[in-house]
């Protein structure tokens, strides 16, 4: 959520290969900090988590377990329509409404605060909601996203109009995120970390493929990601739906 808000302030400072030059030394810095700081967790050595034959039961155990697949398809599928607003969202407010790459950050910042505003009301609503409600109710907002994108798509937004769908999705993504992250590595207590890890690269997958959708949809107005966020917020609203009958 910061990243576009730190790149923005960097173009301002300096030029672009400021960005490349905070990304070497922040990749240094967490070596550094993994290396001499960060103390391992684990009580005793378990050699066999890194064998071909783990790594094959314990994928075949996830992709075969409703309780993981679900909430593992509803946030990563959500991530990847936050993700193409990252991919094209500042040449398509440039483009479109004149916004310089440089002011886009203070632009996204808005966004960042709605995506953090939904990561704490889920924290608090978890504290006397059951998880599944907290879900059901992110994903409702989600769908109030998808229509409203929808709509957007009948006519030619001005950049108000737009941003705030925009932020309404990011509101229901921050919502949806944290639910769907702790009930994908529910059922898998004995690995924990790798269910995560396979989430993870789940997210990344719908987001290169989210970011390509934009991409090719692009055609200088703010309809690519309107239709990116309506596909990839229904597929993530039907994942959950699915998931909820099935269970």
């Amino acid at each position: 959520l910061l990243a576009p808000v730190i790149g923005s302030g960097l173009l301002v400072l300096f030029s672009w290969r400021a960005l490349f030059v905070t990304l070497i030394v922040l990749v240094s810095a967490f070596l550094v900090l993994i290396t001499f700081a960060v103390e391992e967790t684990l009580e005793k050595p378990r050699p066999e988590r890194f064998s071909l034959g783990f790594l094959l039961q314990s994928i075949r155990f996830l992709f075969t377990s409703r309780a993981f697949l679900a909430p593992t398809l509803t946030g990563s599928l959500s991530f990847g329509g936050f993700s193409s607003i990252g991919a094209i969202g500042a040449i398509t407010v440039e483009a479109q409404y004149g916004v310089a790459p440089e002011s886009f950050g203070a632009l996204f910042a808005i966004g960042a605060i709605f995506g953090t505003a939904g990561m704490l009301a889920v924290g608090r609503l978890l504290k006397t909601k059951s998880i599944v409600f907290v879900a059901s109710l992110s994903l409702a907002l989600l769908s109030v996203a998808v229509v409203f994108h929808l709509a957007l798509l009948t006519f030619s937004p001005s950049l108000p109009v737009f941003w705030a769908g925009v932020c309404l999705y990011i509101l229901a993504f921050g919502m949806i995120f944290p639910p769907a992250v702790a009930a994908a590595v529910e059922p898998a207590p004995e690995m924990p970390g790798f269910a995560t890890a396979v989430m993870g690269a789940a997210q990344m997958i719908c987001a290169a493929v989210a970011a390509a959708v934009a991409s090719s949809l692009y055609d200088g107005t703010p309809a690519a990601i309107s239709t990116t966020l309506v596909i990839f917020g229904t597929l993530s609203v039907t994942a959950f739906v699915i998931g909820r009958l099935r269970a």
